[in-house]
């Protein structure tokens, strides 16, 4: 009999103001673990006086800290406390660059990308201390670091990780049911009639969203689509600065959620002509695949993990080029038929990815470390 696995697993991204994907992440892979049989799951967190939003609450126990998250991760990227209590564990895994110290046990670092080394200018400059004090302490401490690409693999072996710390674990996705009802009451939310494109997401100046607005802007008088851009605002961008330089007649056609709930975005996957992701850069592009799961013809980003993920079931474009995107949106607007065969092609690619097959190869670096 296989001796099971207790993991003690950091959790914080859950209660982060914008939890993203990095918390869409940490819960559903704790979630995965949590249902296998060799693996007993138990989270940390920082000291929080409130639960997570419905969508990112944790399904496994979550042990609280004394410290807050600020001075939670100022102690763990300059310091060697505080140290987790480990001794009901066999490995640590920190689901963020953010790691603990642990000097008993082995530590596994998911990191999903450098963005802030790529693209410093994009990020705020305490954030972007903070991460780089983190990646020298990964490099420091980690036994094994999980990554979900090969982009995002080729950048950490080129900021100094070496090979055989490194392992690629792709991401997964669950698709949800999605009824007739839950279709009809987030058009009537948003106010979305006929076909429409989405992107989706944090709202921060990776995600291009600006590029996708102006493409949207070149082909607006030429169809009847609108543009719903689903997600919180992040950091960088708001809704007037995006917007400040469209026509009024073209903004009417322009719909910004905001935060939505899962099951809302899992409605709007359902029912978009196209999904656009022109992001300059992303660890794995989750969106991606999700919008696959539901059969939605994807159009994302040429030379970046998320052409990647979707191989040759999406159409690819330059993400610095706004011809390139309104011509790949015209050309799914308009070909019923190239959308569709896309569309499926997305759909039976995105069954490659599950968060089981994710756990089952997460386990097995687990069981290499002890």
């Amino acid at each position: 009999m296989t001796a099971e696995i207790r993991v003690l697993m950091t959790m914080e991204a859950a209660w982060h103001p914008v939890p993203g994907g990095t918390g869409r992440v940490s819960v559903d892979l704790a979630h995965a673990l949590s249902q296998r049989a060799e693996t007993r799951v138990q989270g940390v967190a920082a000291c929080h006086l409130t639960q997570p939003s419905a969508d990112f609450r944790p399904s496994i126990d979550v042990r609280k800290l004394l410290l807050p998250r600020p001075l939670l991760y100022e102690a763990w990227s300059r310091t060697s406390i505080p140290r987790l209590d480990t001794s009901d564990h066999d490995v640590v895994h920190s689901t963020t660059i953010v790691a603990p110290p642990v000097s008993d046990k082995p530590l596994v670092v998911s990191v999903h990308d450098l963005a802030f080394r790529r693209f410093p200018e994009r990020f705020p400059p305490r954030a972007r201390r903070l991460f780089e004090r983190s990646w020298r302490r990964v490099l420091e401490r980690a036994d094994a670091v999980l990554c979900p690409s090969a982009a995002t693999s080729a950048d950490l072996l080129a900021a100094g990780l070496d090979v055989d710390r490194l392992h690629l674990v792709p991401l997964g996705h669950d698709p949800q049911t999605v009824t007739a009802q839950a279709v009809l009451q987030v058009r009537r939310k948003f106010g979305i009639d006929g076909d429409f494109i989405l992107a989706a997401g944090t709202l921060e100046p990776r995600k291009n969203i600006p590029a996708l607005i102006e493409a949207f802007r070149e082909i607006a008088p030429k169809t009847d689509a609108h543009l719903v851009l689903a997600g919180p605002t992040g950091w960088g961008i708001t809704p007037e600065k995006l917007l400040g330089s469209v026509d009024n007649l073209t903004k009417t056609r322009i719909s910004i959620t905001g935060e939505i709930t899962t099951a809302e975005l899992a409605a709007l996957y359902t029912e978009a002509t196209v999904f656009c992701y022109p992001s300059l850069l992303e660890g794995f592009g989750l969106p991606v695949l999700e919008a696959m799961s539901y059969r939605t013809p994807v159009v994302t980003s040429k030379g970046t993990s998320t052409e990647e993920v979707a191989g040759d079931a999406a159409v690819t474009v330059d993400p610095h080029s706004v011809t390139e995107i309104s011509e790949a949106l015209t050309l799914l607007l308009r070909d019923k038929s190239a959308a569709q065969q896309i569309a499926e092609a997305g759909y039976q690619r995105s069954k490659l990815f599950t968060w089981d097959k994710a756990a089952s190869a997460t386990v097995d670096i687990y069981r290499k470390l002890l």
